[in-house]
C-alpha cells in the first residue's frame, strides 16, 4: 500500500457531539492522491471510538489511544509521530472543512518551486455563533478583526496565527523538534515560531478560512480563555526570550486604568471567568454602544492578570462528554402519593437516570420501590438536610434536585443535559409553571433588606403581580423574558454539579425550610459556578404540598434572619421589619375603621413575634 501524501491529525477529547460534523466533511473530501485521518483519541470519555468506528468505511482512519489529560500539545505530539503523510495537517475536532479543502492544501505544496524553502500553510477560523448579545458586540466584530489582521501580518509574524488547522511537510515539522509536549497552551503558534525561525515560509490564504464551530459563546467563557493565554506567555518567553512585549509603564489612560484596575483583583482563571459572567449578566441593560466596550474590557483585564499571576498549568476546558445517567434527589416528607408519581415520571425519561428518594423521617414513609434508591433519616432535619442525605448516595457527575410535587416531560432530564453542555459549571432552572400555567419567578436577585421590607409592606400587596412589584421583592424580570444567569434561583427544580456541590459541604443544615437554596448558591457562585434560569424545558409545580401555609411563613422569616446572620446583619434586618410592621399597623387600623375585617394589634404581635425568631 503507498504511502500517503496528506495525513490530517485530529486531536480530540470529548467529542462524542463535535466528530460527526467534521467527520461528514472529511468523507465529502476528494483527492487524487493517498490520504488518510489520524484522530488522536485523548481519553474515550464518553465513547468517541465507537462512534470513530462507525465512520471507517467512509474516511481513510486511524485511531490513536492517547492518555489523556496532558494537554493539547502532547496529543498532537502523539498523532504527528503516528501520521505516514509527506504532508501533515492539523484540523481541530469543532471544523468544517468544505469540499476540496484537503485538495487545495495539498495543492500550494505541490506546486512549490523545486529548491524553494518548505512551505508553512495557515487556514484561519472563521467563528460561527449563535445570534447572542455577545455574538452580536463582541464574537462576530472580534473575529471580523483577527482575520483581517491576519491577512495584513508581514512574513516574519505569519507564525503568531500558527493555530488549530494548518499543514507543514512531515520533514519540516520533525526537523525542529516537533510540539512540546510540556506546553499546555500555545503549543501551536510555539512550533510556528520554530518553523519560522528554521527557514519554513509560512503563507495565511484567505480561500483556505475554515468554518469553526465553538467560538466562545459568552464573555466569561473568552475572559477565562484570555486569562490562560495571557498567562501561557510567561513559559512561552521562558523558551522565546522578548517574544511578547513587556508591560511598558503604568497605563495613563482612562481605558488602560480601568484594564489595569479590574486586572488587579483578578488572581485566577475562575476569578477572570466571575468577572466575565458579572458582564454577561449586565449586558442586556447596557445601551447597545457600550457592550462591546464591556466586553473587551473585561478581556483584556483577564490577559493583564494572567500575564501577571503567569500561571501556566494546564486548564482543560468542560467537555462535551455525555452524561451516560443524571443522578436525582427528590426530598420526602408526607403524603406518598406525589412523590410516587414523580418517580414513576423520571423512570420514564428518556435520558437513564440515578433516582434517589430521601425520606425525612416521613410519618407516611416512602415504600421500597425497585429502581429506586430509598434513604431513611430517623429525624426530621428540613429540605436541606433531606437532600444531603440524598446527595450523599448519588453516584454521577451531576444531579436534578426535584421537589416532589413537580410534573415532568418525558424529554425532561436529557433536556437538562443539553442546557448543561451550554452551561458548563453552572446551577441550572428550568422554567417552571403552576396547574394554571402561570410562570413562577425562578430567578431572583440575592436578599437585600429593601426587599424584604417591600413584601413585608401590607400597603403594597395590591400591587402584587405588577412589574414594579416583582422587582421591588427580589425577582429578576430579566430572567422571566429571556434564558440568562441570576443571582440565585428557587430551589423547587436544580441542577447542580456534584463535584461543587460536595466541596462546599452541600446545603448548610441549619437552615430548616427556606432561604437554603440561596445560601448555598451563594457558595457555589464564590467558588466560581454561575446560575442560570433557563427558558426551557418547562416543569409544573403544585407547589407548597408538604407543609400548611402558616408554617411556610414562619420557616420563611427564620430563613430570612439566619441567612442575614451569615451574609449581611440580623439586626438591621430586625430593625427594618419591626419598622415595616409600624406602618402596617397603621393602614390595618385604617383599614378596620372603614369596615374591613383585620385585627390590627394581633397581626402586629404575631409579625413582631415572627421577627423576634425562635430564642
Amino acid at each position: 500500500m503507498p504511502e500517503p501524501a496528506l495525513s490530517v491529525v485530529v486531536p480530540t477529547r470529548g467529542g462524542a457531539r463535535r466528530l460527526p460534523v467534521l467527520l461528514d466533511a472529511l468523507a465529502a473530501q476528494s483527492l487524487d492522491e493517498p490520504w488518510e485521518v489520524v484522530v488522536v483519541l485523548d481519553g474515550d470519555v464518553d465513547g468517541s471510538r465507537t462512534l470513530l468506528e462507525s465512520y471507517a468505511d467512509r474516511v481513510p482512519l486511524r485511531i490513536v489511544e492517547h492518555t489523556g489529560g496532558t494537554g493539547v500539545g502532547a496529543a498532537l505530539a502523539a498523532g504527528y509521530e503516528a501520521a505516514r503523510g509527506e504532508i501533515v495537517l492539523r484540523c481541530d475536532d469543532d471544523l468544517t472543512p468544505r469540499p476540496g479543502f484537503l485538495a487545495a492544501h495539498l495543492a500550494r505544496h505541490r506546486t512549490r518551486p523545486e529548491g524553494a524553502a518548505p512551505l508553512g500553510v495557515v487556514s484561519m477560523t472563521r467563528d460561527v455563533f449563535d445570534d447572542t448579545a455577545y455574538a452580536t458586540a463582541y464574537g462576530r466584530p472580534a473575529n471580523q478583526r483577527l482575520l483581517a489582521q491576519a491577512y495584513a501580518r508581514p512574513v516574519d509574524e505569519r507564525w503568531q496565527h500558527w493555530a488549530a488547522c494548518n499543514s507543514v511537510p512531515r520533514a519540516a515539522y520533525e526537523a525542529v523538534g516537533g510540539f512540546d509536549p510540556t506546553l499546555g497552551y500555545r503549543e501551536d503558534s510555539e512550533l510556528g515560531l520554530r518553523l519560522a525561525q528554521s527557514g519554513v515560509e509560512i503563507v495565511i490564504d484567505p480561500d483556505l478560512e475554515v468554518e469553526h464551530r465553538a467560538p466562545a459563546p459568552d464573555t466569561a467563557t473568552r475572559a477565562a480563555r484570555a486569562f490562560t493565554s495571557g498567562a501561557s506567555t510567561v513559559a512561552f518567553d521562558e523558551r522565546h526570550p522578548g517574544t511578547h512585549a513587556a508591560d511598558g509603564e503604568a497605563p495613563r489612560d482612562a481605558w488602560s486604568r480601568a484594564v489595569a484596575a479590574a486586572a488587579a483583583r483578578i488572581g485566577s482563571r475562575e476569578r477572570a471567568a466571575a468577572l466575565g459572567r458579572h458582564v454577561d449578566h449586565v449586558l442586556p441593560r447596557l445601551p447597545a454602544a457600550a457592550r462591546g466596550k464591556a466586553i473587551a474590557w473585561a478581556v483584556e483585564a483577564a490577559a493583564v492578570a494572567g500575564r501577571r499571576v503567569g500561571d501556566t498549568a494546564w486548564v482543560r476546558e468542560a467537555s462535551d462528554a455525555v452524561l451516560d445517567t443524571v443522578s436525582v434527589v427528590v426530598p420526602h416528607h408526607g403524603d406518598p402519593a406525589p412523590t410516587l408519581a414523580l418517580v414513576e415520571q423520571l423512570l420514564a425519561q428518556t435520558h437513564a437516570v440515578q433516582v434517589v428518594v430521601a425520606d425525612d423521617a416521613s410519618p407516611v414513609p416512602f415504600p421500597d420501590l425497585d429502581g429506586v434508591e430509598v434513604v431513611r433519616r430517623d429525624t426530621n432535619g428540613g429540605f436541606g438536610a433531606n437532600v444531603n442525605a440524598g446527595a450523599a448516595a448519588v453516584t454521577d457527575e451531576a444531579m436534578l434536585v426535584l421537589n416532589s410535587d413537580l410534573d415532568l416531560e418525558p424529554t425532561f432530564v436529557a433536556d437538562m443535559v443539553a442546557a448543561a453542555r451550554t452551561h458548563p459549571r453552572a446551577v441550572l432552572a428550568p422554567r417552571m409553571v403552576d396547574e394554571h400555567g402561570t410562570e413562577a419567578w425562578v430567578g431572583r436577585d440575592f436578599p437585600r433588606v429593601r426587599h424584604q421590607v417591600a413584601a413585608w409592606l401590607t400597603p403594597l400587596a395590591r400591587f402584587r403581580g405588577t412589574t414594579a412589584w416583582h422587582r421591588a421583592v427580589g425577582h429578576d424580570v430579566r430572567a422571566h423574558r429571556a434564558e440568562g444567569e441570576v443571582d440565585w434561583v428557587v430551589g423547587a427544580a436544580m441542577w447542580i454539579p456534584v463535584e461543587d456541590f460536595r466541596a462546599v459541604g452541600g446545603f448548610d443544615e441549619r437552615f430548616f425550610m427556606n432561604s437554603e437554596e440561596v445560601d448555598l448558591q451563594r457558595r457555589l457562585r464564590e467558588r466560581g459556578l454561575s446560575v442560570v434560569a433557563l427558558r426551557s424545558p418547562t416543569v409544573v409545580h403544585a407547589g407548597g404540598g408538604s407543609s400548611p401555609s402558616e408554617s411556610r411563613r414562619r420557616w420563611l422569616v427564620e430563613g430570612q434572619l439566619l441567612y442575614a446572620d451569615k451574609w449581611g446583619s440580623r439586626r438591621a434586618l430586625q430593625a427594618a421589619l419591626g419598622a415595616t410592621t409600624g406602618v402596617n399597623l397603621v393602614v390595618n387600623a385604617v383599614r378596620r375603621a372603614a369596615g374591613s375585617d383585620v385585627r390590627p394589634l394581633e397581626t402586629a404581635r404575631h409579625e413582631l413575634l415572627m421577627i423576634r425568631g425562635p430564642r
